[in-house]
């Protein structure tokens, strides 16, 4: 007679599981890939509430902004994209007239401007007053204080401060007062600046350059924005600063480092990320600034002041009888994209990086 034996199931300790054994227990064991399927479900679920929010107020009147622009319409006729009858197809139409269109470049000339010299000033200044806090202890809460306080009032209330700052009248602007009681008045001219007192916001000279001529006006409204958002610079270097090792500082001192030296060697290198950061900002920031330019200026004398920010709106608002919308709409995808192009190595430098092999 043959001879039956028993044959022995693999046990779960050697590696090896036959489906019988997927009961342990009497609980069910889930597979990897059905655990990854839940926790995917979950993570969108909780990010589906803020991305509708995210479509509805911002991804949509986005896109209906780019479409716009492809049409001819004002704010009298407005564009509906759900009314046929308010399509009025104008298709490059409006960005090649707003690319041919002289005060587009010349707001562009003054954005640029903001764009160099208003980070400059941001962080030059953050940068000083960051050090000063971290190196006088003793005086850090005052002028911590000082440098923040500005962030706490709009742009718009910055920009009527300083408007008062820069008021011609001597017994009301403190800059002239000031200049008057130094008997500093009048006008300066040293090469290619010429420079006059006391008409800050409507005639305070020119700056030449040979291939562009600059209005100073531009630069004393910078100038007012650089201290209503230099207290973003001093919270994110004084917060860089605190992470500074204590033995490096140290160290530099007993190698008989000055404090110029130790802001070259030290503090600058360790506060290199935190500087790309305010520097990115900035950027945004400046190209695009509205509110303190149209308080204090609103885009004059003449056109002198206009920034690409206002630009969209005087040309939307300033003509409510003429369609030139479109146009406005044009102007704002333009800004959009170089926006978009501005801060997408930003972004990239901030997503980690895959170590190779």
């Amino acid at each position: 007679m043959p001879v039956i034996t028993s044959v022995k199931r693999p046990s779960s300790a050697s590696g090896h599981r036959t489906p019988g054994d997927r009961r342990a227990g009497g609980r069910k064991l889930t597979s990897p890939r059905t655990t990854r399927k839940k926790g995917s479900l979950t993570g969108y679920a909780f990010v589906a509430p803020l991305m509708a929010i995210f479509t509805l107020f911002y991804l949509w009147p986005a896109v209906q902004s780019l479409i716009s622009s492809f049409f001819t319409w004002g704010l009298l006729r407005p564009w509906n994209v759900f009314d046929r009858s308010t399509w009025h197809f104008a298709g490059i139409s409006n960005y090649r007239r707003t690319l041919s269109d002289p005060d587009f470049w010349h707001a562009g000339a003054n954005s640029l401007l903001w764009l160099i010299l208003f980070p400059a000033l941001v962080i030059g200044i953050s940068l000083v007053a960051a050090v000063a806090i971290w190196h006088m202890r003793r005086w850090s809460v005052l002028f911590r204080t000082v440098f923040v306080l500005p962030m706490t009032i709009s742009l718009a209330a910055a920009g009527v401060i300083w408007s008062f700052v820069y008021n011609p009248d001597a017994h009301v602007g403190a800059l002239n007062a000031v200049l008057k009681a130094l008997h500093l008045q009048g006008e300066l001219n040293l090469g290619p600046l010429h420079l006059k007192t006391g008409q800050w916001l409507a005639d305070a000279g020119t700056l030449n350059l040979g291939f562009e001529q600059i209005r100073l006006v531009n630069i004393f409204v910078i100038i007012a924005a650089a201290w209503a958002f230099a207290g973003y610079g001093v919270i994110t270097f004084s917060a860089g600063l605190s992470s500074l090792p204590q033995e490096l500082v140290d160290s530099a001192r007993v190698d008989g480092c000055g404090t110029l030296q130790m802001v070259r060697h030290v503090i600058v290198p360790h506060l290199r990320q935190p500087m790309r950061i305010v520097f990115v900002v900035s950027v945004i920031f400046a190209l695009r600034t509205f509110d303190i330019v149209y308080v204090m200026t609103s885009g004059g004398p003449g056109t002198d002041s206009t920034v690409l920010g206002l630009l969209p709106w005087q040309q939307a608002f300033a003509f409510l009888t003429s369609p030139r919308a479109g146009q406005a709409a044009s102007v704002a995808v333009l800004m959009s994209a170089v926006l978009i192009v501005l801060g997408f190595p930003y972004l990239k430098s901030m997503l980690p990086r895959k170590e190779s092999r």
